[in-house]
């Protein structure tokens, strides 16, 4: 971020403001205003080094307490970003930003450096689509410091460097393209300046007192199968200068006999600790709940609680799932084979036994499979091989049965089905120029298509097989995750990933085709340039394109006229298109895109 405004962006620097106010309150001396204004420089992406001018002002004692703590401090900042800085967020699509900004505070005693760093919590903050400059809130708390004897005497408050830990995201919570998605700026302070905020004169206390500390603050034992077991450890210390009296430690709540104690606690002494073992028990299955008290000596916090919470869950299950549902090996030659493998995955929470696999059915000496399936591991797969040699003309059809140990599916049926072709279909072999456009839903926008498509079609069976050539194309995809007026330039390519096959029957026609879609070159337009966004010779859709084609309700599809043909498709995500991969996805991949053409015979 970029920011300018020394009145604001001061704010960011709060840290500072906690740590000398971690000297006011109980026990020490009223406090004073100090005030101290600093320069820095900070190293932002894109925009590079930028000034930032810091006035910190704050409450500070002058006088603190050996063996008292000081209070913790909640400190709220508010940093304005300008607009050249919202500008460069948006050019990568962030639509929210996020993060910490932490200052170095430094206090040195007579005996010690005491780091009294504190990270002020950045939350998730939207970034405005309208020009002019925005505000981000930032929060975060200091701890608590305890003055020993040795450092009676003189302790300096000085104000050391920033670093700024930045998160940008886009629409969909992914994380914005580098270089502004994420990135740490680290602010140096500019020399020669007096960077003391307050000197306190730490002072020896006559009355000294335990003080109580317990860590963890809470216990959450997540899930624990029922049946089980979970141990945590409660350390209590004891931070004071007097001997600390551990009065009583006990349960209670909601569900307090789900969880058991044991500890050795009676007295601890100045600076020395004791642990209570804590275990979770679960029962049954969902959420529980308890609190641990810690009864002590301490006077001003006599009563510690630390909660408790765990889930109980049931034991472990395997859970089958199959891919694809059937197979169909399309028409096959006598004497030839065809091939198709099946996925078996487990999806469930324990191995998976696979007890048998087995071919049935009509045809079942058609089909034959191999496999690696006995034991398939939580979140695993194996494979099973299927062959298909029909042994005679027409439909063949079988099923692949699988036994498992799943308890609510164990036993799973696949239709396996092919067309046995002796030869003596006629073969027409027909081309087919094609035109037409394809709608982008992401953008709103769409794409002029032209080609071709070499078909051969069984007159028999009305089955085909077919190449489709798809020419290069181009179009314009507006933008709205950055400026309304933003239009991005996209070359588009295609690559058949396998043939296209379908079936011409009384003149309604069905295709499917599968090919990748690749994206050699993105422009946008932006201040009169011409400024490339992304692409490359590498750059296509992760996975082949998927088109389900059919001849137009009500009308005829003849191969001796054409006709027209529409479908809808989803376009998966571009990869290996640079830094701005991710921008590009968010206006050309995505569900719900139509087709149109019209096919005309190339006589």
């Amino acid at each position: 971020m970029k920011l300018r405004n020394p009145n604001t962006s001061v704010r960011t620097l709060g840290t500072a403001i906690a740590a000398a106010a971690l000297m006011t309150g109980g026990g020490n001396a009223f406090a004073e205003p100090v005030s101290l204004e600093l320069e820095f420089t900070c190293p932002f992406p894109l925009i590079g080094e930028q000034p930032i001018r810091a006035q910190i002002s704050a409450d500070v004692p002058s006088q603190a307490t050996v063996g008292q703590p000081t209070p913790e401090f909640t400190v709220d900042a508010l940093t304005t970003v300008n607009e050249d800085s919202r500008l460069g967020l948006k050019l990568v699509g962030s639509a929210t930003i996020e993060g910490t900004a932490t200052n170095e505070t430094i206090v040195v005693t007579p005996s010690r450096e005491i780091d009294l760093t504190v990270p002020l919590t950045i939350p998730q903050s939207p970034i405005p689509d309208e020009t002019g400059e925005f505000t981000v809130p930032a929060q975060g708390t200091s701890p608590a410091i305890t003055f020993t004897e040795d450092d009676v005497g003189e302790a300096v408050i000085s104000i050391g460097g920033l670093t700024l830990d930045m998160i940008a995201r886009v629409e969909n919570g992914d994380i914005a393209p580098a270089p502004i998605g994420e990135f740490t700026s680290e602010c140096v302070q500019n020399a020669g300046q007096d960077n003391i905020l307050q000197t306190v004169q730490v002072v020896p206390d006559e009355q000294f007192e335990p003080r109580i500390a317990v860590s963890p603050e809470n216990i959450d034992f997540g899930n624990v199968q029922a049946g089980t077991t979970a141990e945590e450890v409660v350390t209590i210390s004891n931070t004071g200068q007097a001997e600390l009296g551990i009065n009583n430690i006990s349960l209670g709540g909601a569900d307090a006999a789900a969880f058991t104690q044991t500890n050795s606690c009676t007295t601890v002494a100045a600076g020395e600790s004791c642990d209570v073992n804590v275990t979770y028990i679960p029962d049954g299955e969902g959420d529980q709940s308890a609190t641990l008290s810690i009864e002590s000596g301490d006077a001003e916090n006599p009563v510690v609680d630390v909660p408790l919470t765990g889930n109980s869950v049931l034991a472990p299950v395997p859970e089958i799932s199959v891919t694809p549902a059937d197979v169909s090996f399309g028409s096959v030659m006598l004497g030839e084979t065809a091939t198709a493998q099946i996925t078996i995955a487990n999806e469930g929470t324990a191995s998976l036994t696979i007890n048998a696999i087995e071919i049935a059915g009509t045809n079942s000496s058609d089909f034959t499979q191999t496999n690696d399936c006995t034991t398939v591991a939580q979140d695993g797969s194996c494979t099973v091989e299927i062959s298909f040699m029909p042994s005679a003309a027409g439909g063949r059809s079988a099923t692949l049965n699988i036994a498992s140990d799943d308890p609510e599916m164990p036993d799973v049926t696949v239709a396996l089905s092919g067309q046995g072709n002796d030869g003596s279909n006629d073969v027409l072999e027909v081309l087919l120029d094609l035109e037409g456009q394809t709608d982008i839903n992401a953008s709103g926008s769409s794409l002029p298509l032209s080609g071709s498509i070499a078909t051969q079609l069984e007159l028999a069976t009305g089955m085909f097989e077919a190449d489709l050539a798809l020419d290069p194309t181009q179009g314009q995809f507006k933008i709205p995750l950055l400026f309304k007026s933003l239009t991005a330039n996209a070359k588009v390519t295609f690559e058949q990933a396998d043939i296209t096959t379908g079936t011409l029957i009384n003149g309604n026609l069905t295709a499917n085709s599968s090919l990748y879609v690749e994206v050699p070159k993105v422009t946008v337009r932006l201040f009169g340039l011409k400024i490339p966004v992304g692409g490359g010779k590498d750059c296509r859709t992760a996975d082949p394109v998927n088109i389900e084609l059919a001849s137009v309700e009500g009308t005829n599809f003849s191969l001796s006229e054409g006709g027209d043909v529409t479908g809808n498709y989803t376009l998966p995500p571009l990869q290996n298109c640079g830094p701005l991969t991710d921008v590009l996805n968010q206006f050309l991949a995505g569900p719900d895109n139509g087709i149109d053409l019209t096919l005309t015979p190339n006589l």
